[in-house]
């Protein structure tokens, strides 16, 4: 695919790479949406684990998958928007492509861009949580039911 804009250009309101921009930035606001409900799942899904609700867990894993792959595809789409911008020559990244803006273009997108990134911070930071609180209480639970494994126990 060839890049609509390989050089700094200014997008007038109907062309390709405006039309682009906007489904770039629609994508970056539903992400961010998506975000959020994801942080609030892994919430529901400590709080499960501290309640040793299985059933519960089980319903939020499901809910968390399913969210996961949704932001999976809009990733995709992401990457497809942006070597249609930016061509085949330059990694797609939206730092590239902000380089490559009018800075009245491109201050949006950045906000919006670093709060995405603060966004699946937060997410990989909770979710090691709650594999972390998971794996624990399996190990407890083998100690408790005399299943514990002996890592170091002479043979």
């Amino acid at each position: 695919m060839s890049a609509v804009m390989a050089s700094p250009v200014r997008p007038g309101p109907d062309s390709p790479a405006a039309t682009m921009l906007r489904q770039l930035t629609d994508g970056l606001r539903l992400d961010l949406a998506a975000y959020d409900g994801l942080r609030g799942l892994l919430d529901q899904q400590f709080n499960a684990a501290l309640k040793h609700d299985a059933d519960r867990m089980s319903e939020l894993s499901a809910q968390i998958l399913a969210q996961v792959a949704a932001l999976d595809v809009q990733r995709a789409r992401r990457r497809e928007l942006l070597v249609a911008l930016l061509g085949s020559a330059v990694e797609p990244s939206v730092r590239h492509l902000l380089q490559r803006l009018p800075a009245s273009t491109a201050q949006p997108i950045a906000v919006q861009w670093r709060a995405l990134e603060q966004a699946l911070t937060t997410c990989k930071t909770l979710n090691l949580r709650n594999c972390q609180l998971i794996s624990e209480q399996q190990a407890l639970m083998q100690q408790l039911m005399g299943r514990e494994e002996h890592v170091y126990a002479q043979r």
